[in-house]
C-alpha cells in the first residue's frame, strides 16, 4: 500500500474528526443560557419599601447607585405597596388592595429576580383597637405562615432572600404596639436562621442608633412609622453590604 495514500486518509479522518468536534463545541454553545449583566433585585413589601413623595429615595431607589460603585449593575424593581401585609385582601381588607399572597406571582415571581428583598410586618402586627391586648391585623401564626410561604416560593426560583424585619415605632405610638411588633419581628429572625437568608433587623438598627448620646430614633423617622431619608439612606447601606456579600458567595 502506498504510505503517502495511508497517510493522507489518517489525515483526512483527523481532520474529520476535529471539524465534528467543532460543529458539536458550537452547538452546545448555542444552547448555553446568555450570562446576565444586569442583576434583577425585587424589593417587596409595604409603604416603608414603596416610593414615597415625602421622600427622596427609598431604600430601594439608592441601591443601584451605590452597588454601581463596586462595579455591580442592577435593576430594581420596587414592588411595595401602602398599607400591604402578607396575607390576602380575604384576611384583612381596612385597605382595599392586594396584599402578599394576592400579588406574590405578579409582582414577584414573573420577574424571576436574582435577589428579593422582602419586608413585612408593620401592618400584620397593628393593632387597630388601639388596646393592649388587642388583636393584630394578622394574627402571629398566620404571619409566621405566610412569610414562610412566601419565602419558599421565592427560593424554588433559586433567589437569593433579603428579610427585612421591620423597624419599631417612634414616639407618636404607645409602647404596647412595640412590644407586639417585636413578637413579628422575632419571628422574621427565626425565619431567616431556618431558611438562611440575609437579613436586616430594622428594629435592632433603629433601637440601637437611639441608644447612642446625642441620637434619637425619631432622627430617623418621618412619621413615626416611616424612614425618613436619613432612615432610608442608613437601610439602604446596610442592604449594599448584604447583596456584595450574597454575590461573593
Amino acid at each position: 500500500m502506498d504510505i503517502s495514500i495511508g497517510t493522507h486518509m489518517r489525515c483526512h479522518g483527523v481532520l474529520s474528526a476535529i471539524l465534528l468536534l467543532m460543529m458539536c463545541t458550537v452547538l452546545r454553545a448555542e444552547k448555553l443560557p446568555p450570562i446576565k449583566d444586569k442583576l434583577t433585585i425585587v424589593a417587596f413589601g409595604n409603604s416603608i419599601t414603596a416610593e414615597r413623595n415625602t421622600i427622596k429615595a427609598v431604600f430601594a431607589q439608592r441601591l443601584p447607585d451605590l452597588l454601581r460603585k463596586e462595579g455591580i449593575d442592577i435593576e430594581v424593581i420596587n414592588s411595595g405597596i401602602g398599607g400591604s401585609h402578607t396575607g390576602r385582601r380575604v384576611d384583612h381588607d381596612l385597605f382595599k388592595i392586594p396584599h402578599a399572597l394576592d400579588r406574590l406571582e405578579k409582582d414577584v415571581l414573573q420577574h424571576n429576580p436574582d435577589i428579593t428583598i422582602i419586608g413585612f410586618g408593620t401592618n400584620d402586627a397593628h393593632i387597630d383597637s388601639k388596646v393592649k391586648n388587642g388583636p393584630s391585623r394578622i394574627p402571629i401564626t398566620d404571619y409566621r405562615r405566610n412569610l414562610k410561604y412566601i419565602i419558599e416560593s421565592v427560593q424554588k426560583l433559586g433567589s437569593k432572600v433579603i428579610l427585612i424585619a421591620p423597624n419599631c415605632l417612634g414616639d407618636a405610638y404607645q409602647e404596647f404596639q412595640n412590644e407586639r411588633l417585636l413578637k413579628y419581628v422575632q419571628v422574621a429572625v427565626k425565619l431567616s436562621k431556618k431558611y438562611k437568608t440575609a437579613l436586616l433587623n430594622n428594629y435592632a438598627l433603629f433601637r440601637e442608633y437611639d441608644s447612642k448620646p446625642g441620637q434619637s430614633m425619631e432622627d430617623l423617622m418621618l412619621d413615626g412609622v416611616h424612614p425618613n431619608d436619613r432612615g432610608h439612606e442608613m437601610m439602604a447601606n446596610h442592604l449594599q453590604k448584604l447583596i456584595v456579600d450574597i454575590l461573593k458567595g
